[in-house]
């Protein structure tokens, strides 16, 4: 099977607003550009979100999907979206090429290299992550510490809101995790 890079991807709302359409397989290889540990999710619908498998930094996996279904990465540990072509979501879409030029009309399947990357960020985010990151690993009571800071009360709000959003995030993926090991 030949390997092409994957070109499509979109949004939640655009891509459960289209119409319904022929359920096909599609052959895609998911590659972890990134130096993170990455959960794999996928969905067919906007309330369900299916843990699928976790990579490792610089991994790559094949993966038999269908073209309902939509996937999206999430850092391991904090839950932060990775990105596929500058987007969170990526809908896969089956690719056809000619098996033997001299027969253009004998299609096969290619699998789609689809590369995962780090989403663009501010440098405000990115000071924000790294702050929130540090926190969780050197402190019992990163929310005391981060209310005693002397900073603007709406860079604490931020810095509460990233570390709730990280806490929950990992609740819910260990539940899911768990959920997942049950089933194999």
């Amino acid at each position: 099977m030949a390997l092409q890079v994957a070109r499509n991807n979109g949004e939640w709302g655009e891509l459960f607003n289209v119409p319904p359409q022929e359920e096909v397989e599609v052959y895609v290889l998911f590659v972890n550009t990134t130096n993170r540990t990455l959960d794999l999710y996928w969905a067919s619908d906007p309330n369900t979100q299916n843990i699928q498998l976790t990579l490792k930094p610089n991994q790559g996996v094949p993966v038999n999907t269908y073209n309902t279904h939509i996937w999206f990465f999430c850092d391991y540990y904090t839950g932060e979206r990775m990105h596929v072509r500058s987007k969170r979501l990526f809908y896969p879409i089956r690719i056809r090429v000619p098996r033997n030029p001299q027969q253009p009309d004998e299609l096969c399947d290619v699998r789609s290299q689809v590369l995962i990357h780090f989403p663009m960020r501010t440098l405000k985010e990115n000071c924000l992550w790294l702050i929130v990151r540090w926190l969780k690993r050197t402190c019992n009571t990163p929310e005391l510490l981060i209310n005693n800071y002397l900073i603007p009360a709406t860079l604490k709000q931020q810095l509460l809101l990233l570390l709730r959003t990280i806490n929950t995030y990992y609740r819910q993926a260990h539940q899911r995790r768990l959920r997942m090991m049950s089933r194999r």
